[in-house]
């Protein structure tokens, strides 16, 4: 036994409260049990459940863990098998331009020139009292080599200026009255970063590219407010079906940071958004001010402006993209937006002031002179977590891969084009030939070369399912062919790589780690369950599995209608 020691005066009665002070576990709103919880934390990778209070994670753990959460008004889904993980951050999703779309013509299905003939025809007759008629989503590898023109789209747009953009963005199909409207005539110079195409007479053909979009799009009318809300609405919702909770916006205009902001004051934005502003080359670092300025009004924590849009080069299809050689049959290599003394001086500046940049580079000689221009800011200004990203990345020359890793550069890959579909082996592959073919979209090299992988959609250029990319980025096939053609084997992904870049890694290029992206207790309860555990399903499956559920901030914004329903505590 132990020599007895007396007490001061008072201590057993302080000892004694201080004990039954001590808060007890927190309750809990929410739980979910029994199903496979990846964290993606690597403190604690793997779970059995999670309980949600008060918008946030108040536990991770066992099932048994479980109990000290539950009360009477505690809701509870058993969901054996189920795989339960953070919200999937969509890191470049141009949602509310996207949404604002949906209210015009979709050629999206259009595969023919009959399909556009009846849905710009049928679209037209039912809008007769809108002073333009305009669209977008045709498939550039659907109409190859200037076969739409001008005399098609005036014989079914006769009375109205019409404009249709491609389904890239980066192509725009105008009617004569569009182009008498913007003073486009044989005489028209190619605007800077732009082309005119052209009949054989040097008329312009009814195509522009690029830049030249600018010169017809600048005319519309702005969309309406109630558009706008009616569209983003509808984005939203598909958004959420998808399991997705945040997104970067890579080119947001002030109407469009508008139309979130009615959504955030509506409490109808059920997706965090960070915001990029767009840098044009005529503008030069005067194009910086303007976005701090935005940056000022719009800086919630669920929406804000944090970064700089540049946009280095155009596509492949259009042969607009930046090569470091000429395309296969010609001595053209596409163009750059910016000369890279520009790129790089706008890019010190908003380096400085504070601003994330955001580059869009398809070729490899504009990847290339986005990274120098990293580097230019960097030994400008120093080491800085500026989390400066490049996206799509559709060829990398080789000599460039490890540069991501050396600057901190982040690669955001849109995961679903890295298969042989028609814009690869039609307007792709032919035109840069074998060997740069081999380093199409090559997420696995950067991958390997320690260099962090962001997924991003670009929607409305493909589907924003962060499954479908997923998917494809692990198969390099198309999702509904098993059976067919891998595109480059040596640059496949595996499933945790794609999780990663879909939540970890999208959640710190949206500077949003320390709340989201891993299931951590105290962070924000953003969590999607999915209805099976794609990390050990066929890899060819992963894009078949539903969303069951999709949390914000602990608060359902989607349910499946399989999910199981509560059972009782």
């Amino acid at each position: 036994m132990g020599v007895a020691r007396s007490l001061p005066a008072g201590a057993l009665v302080l000892f004694v409260s201080a004990v039954c002070v001590m808060p007890p576990a927190s309750a809990a709103e929410l739980i979910i049990r029994n199903a496979v919880v990846l964290t993606m934390d690597d403190t604690n990778p793997k779970a059995q459940a999670i309980a949600i209070d008060g918008g946030k994670i108040v536990a991770i753990g066992s099932n048994e863990d479980m109990g000290a959460h539950i009360t009477a008004q505690t809701k509870i889904y058993d969901l054996p098998g189920k795989l339960v993980l953070p919200g999937f951050q969509d890191a470049h999703n141009h949602l509310v331009w996207s949404a604002a779309e949906l209210e015009d013509i979709s050629l999206f299905e259009a595969a023919t020139k009959e399909d556009l003939a009846e849905a710009i025809k049928t679209g037209a007759a039912e809008r007769p009292g809108e002073a333009w008629v305009r669209g977008s989503g045709w498939d550039l590898s659907a109409f190859p080599d200037n076969t739409l023109d001008k005399a098609f789209l005036d014989e079914l747009v006769p009375d109205r200026p019409a404009y249709f953009a491609a389904a890239d963005g980066h192509s725009a199909w105008v009617n004569s009255k569009a182009l008498e409207l913007a003073g486009i005539t044989a005489d028209t110079k190619d605007p800077e970063g732009g082309r005119i195409e052209r009949d054989a007479t040097g008329a312009p053909q009814g195509l522009l590219r690029e830049a030249a979009t600018a010169l017809v799009s600048e005319k519309m009318p702005a969309y309406s407010a109630v558009q706008v809300a009616r569209g983003l609405k509808k984005a939203l919702a598909e958004a959420n079906s998808y399991g997705i909770t945040a997104i970067i916006d890579p080119k947001a205009e002030e109407w469009m940071l508008d139309g979130y902001k009615a959504a955030l004051d509506a409490g109808t934005l059920s997706v965090r958004v960070s915001a990029a502003v767009e840098i044009k080359p005529e503008q030069g670092i005067g194009g910086v001010e303007p976005i701090l300025a935005l940056r000022e009004r719009f800086n919630d924590a669920m929406l804000r402006v944090n970064s700089a849009k540049l946009f280095v080069d155009g596509v492949i299809e259009a042969k607009t993209a930046a090569m470091l050689e000429a395309y296969v049959g010609g001595n053209e290599a596409g163009e750059l937006l910016f000369t890279p003394e520009a790129l790089a001086e706008i890019s010190g500046v908003a380096d400085k002031a504070g601003l994330q940049l955001h580059y869009h580079a398809i070729g490899d000689r504009a990847v290339r002179v986005a990274l120098d221009a990293v580097e230019f800011a960097r030994e400008q200004n120093g080491p800085r977590d500026g989390r400066h990203q490049i996206a799509h990345l559709e060829v990398i020359d080789p000599a460039d891969i490890a540069r991501f890793k050396q600057l901190g550069v982040l690669a955001n890959f849109q995961g679903l084009w890295a298969y042989p579909d028609s814009y690869i082996t039609d307007l792709t592959e032919p035109v840069i030939g074998p060997e740069r073919s081999k380093w199409l979209y090559p997420i696995g090299a950067v991958a390997q070369a320690g260099g962090m992988i962001v997924g991003g959609s670009d929607w409305s250029v493909s589907s924003m399912n962060p499954l479908e990319a997923i998917q494809v980025a692990v198969t390099r096939q198309d999702p509904e062919n098993a059976e067919g053609r891998v595109l480059t084997p040596e640059h496949k992904v595996d499933v945790m790589t794609m999780l990663k870049a879909y939540t970890v890694n999208a959640a710190y290029a949206g500077f949003r780690e320390a709340e989201t992206g891993t299931l951590s207790v105290g962070k924000l309860a953003d969590i999607v369950v999915l209805d099976a555990d794609v990390t050990t399903i066929a890899p060819a499956e992963i894009a078949t599995v539903a969303v069951l559920m999709t949390l914000l901030e602990g608060k359902p914004v989607f349910e499946h209608e399989s999910l199981p329903a509560p059972v009782a505590p």
